[in-house]
């Protein structure tokens, strides 16, 4: 073996050491000043060695792997196949827009709750109770045997939060003013709860509240628009009232 035989071998072999070690070697394209001159390697092929055409890794692959099979038409159950249709996206991808376009309204309201010696006075509230409406409740609770004359105002407002995520359902208003109710009046020791108008009536959970005696009738703002409806009311409020009497004969 000639010497430029073993010069280019040893070349090609320290190119192989560099390139296992991730060292990246250069070759100028023209001889820089100064520098000493590269040594210039022409690997020339063996003629016995027949060129073998390139094939792209995933061309070769593909023609392994074969056509693929057709997938089986399913039945519908009345003989017709179903033929595979364009995916639909799903209720899950929708945007959260559409999500709360279609979901119901949160329930909006504020009750005022009076309570004056043993009985608590609910009414739904449009604006805030008027001194008034309070002064009637005061008379009304001393009209059915109520010990204290001072009322105590409190006010419940749903919702409590404004986080979309918590539960603001009437399920939920319901639960939580059931909870509001009962705590009060179990403080305050009450034996009955009225209920003051048509909305008032509707929101108050009465199935929750069985231990007090329920009773519904006119809102105050009825009783002073017209005063007329008094009797009705005070025929209303006969079941809480009935007590005292027995105890005064």
């Amino acid at each position: 073996m000639n010497q430029s035989a073993e010069t280019a071998a040893a070349e090609i072999r320290r190119m192989h050491y560099l390139q296992a070690m991730g060292v990246e070697t250069y070759v100028s394209r023209r001889q820089l000043p100064g520098a000493a001159p590269s040594q210039r390697l022409t690997i020339i092929p063996a003629a016995a060695a027949a060129p073998v055409p390139a094939t792209p890794q995933h061309e070769s692959h593909v023609a392994k792997r074969g056509p693929a099979p057709e997938m089986p038409r399913l039945d519908a159950g009345d003989g017709t196949s179903v033929k595979p249709s364009s995916r639909q996206p799903s209720a899950a991808s929708k945007p959260a827009a559409a999500r709360s376009t279609d979901a119901t309204p949160a329930l909006t309201f504020s009750l005022g709750v009076v309570i004056c010696g043993d009985v608590a006075w609910v009414e739904a509230l449009d604006y805030p109770l008027a001194r008034e409406q309070v002064q009637l409740i005061q008379a009304m609770a001393r009209a059915v045997g109520a010990t204290q004359a001072k009322p105590k105002v409190a006010q419940f407002d749903w919702p409590m939060h404004n986080n979309p995520q918590l539960d603001q359902g009437e399920a939920a208003a319901r639960a939580s003013l059931a909870a509001y109710l009962d705590r009060h009046l179990s403080e305050a020791n009450c034996r009955a709860v009225v209920s003051l108008g048509d909305t008032g009536t509707k929101l108050t959970p009465v199935e929750a509240l069985s231990a007090f005696t329920c009773v519904a009738t006119h809102s105050t703002r009825d009783m002073l628009e017209n005063p007329t409806c008094k009797r009705k009311v005070w025929a209303d409020l006969q079941v809480i009232t009935a007590p005292a009497e027995v105890t005064s004969t």
